[in-house]
């Protein structure tokens, strides 16, 4: 699968490889909120992106990753939780089959969990935080999936023009909850 990152969560956390190597090492990513000078991972879905020794991986970097495409495993279920794996980065000319679209209730409002709506069929859910009225989603998207908000109906967009990245728009006014 082939998955455009637009964001990532705010979560970062690393297992070193066999004996301290760098190489091998594993470097994870998941949504999580702000807990007093913390970030924490107040799951209501668990789930994890993992990243293996991929070239060029700078784990103190990771927005250098932004726009990329990547060869990444099918979203599985493992250890409790959702697990999606990135292999390798993937051909620039290649459409992405999906993007990875990360919502946080600070820019796009919050999301009504138990509204049977609140996204289209076909965006899955990573990993969601949430504590008191801070929240944090993780989903994997495609053009014209989209998610509801108390801040409106957002949709992703896919531009025509190969320079441009893929957006969440916002279409619609304020919901009522």
């Amino acid at each position: 699968m082939l998955v455009k990152v637009l964001n990532f969560g705010s979560n970062w956390w690393s297992r070193s490889g066999d004996g301290g190597d760098r190489r091998h090492a594993a470097y994870y990513n998941s949504t999580g909120v702000r807990c007093g000078s913390k970030i924490r991972r107040h799951w209501v879905v668990s789930g994890l992106l993992r990243f293996n020794g991929i070239a060029d991986f700078n784990p103190k970097r990771p927005d250098r990753l932004l726009g990329n495409t990547f060869v990444c495993s099918d979203l599985t279920q493992a250890f409790g939780g959702n697990r999606l794996l990135f292999l390798a980065r993937g051909e620039t000319s290649v459409a992405p089959d999906c993007c990875l679209v990360v919502v946080s209730s600070r820019e796009h409002g919050c999301i009504d969990f138990a509204s049977p709506v609140w996204k289209s069929v076909f965006s899955r859910v990573i990993a969601a935080s949430q504590l008191r009225n801070a929240q944090e989603i993780m989903l994997i998207m495609q053009a014209g999936d989209w998610i509801q908000t108390s801040a409106g109906f957002w949709q992703l967009h896919l531009p025509g023009a190969r320079n441009q990245r893929p957006v969440l728009m916002r279409l619609g006014a304020p919901l009522r909850f």
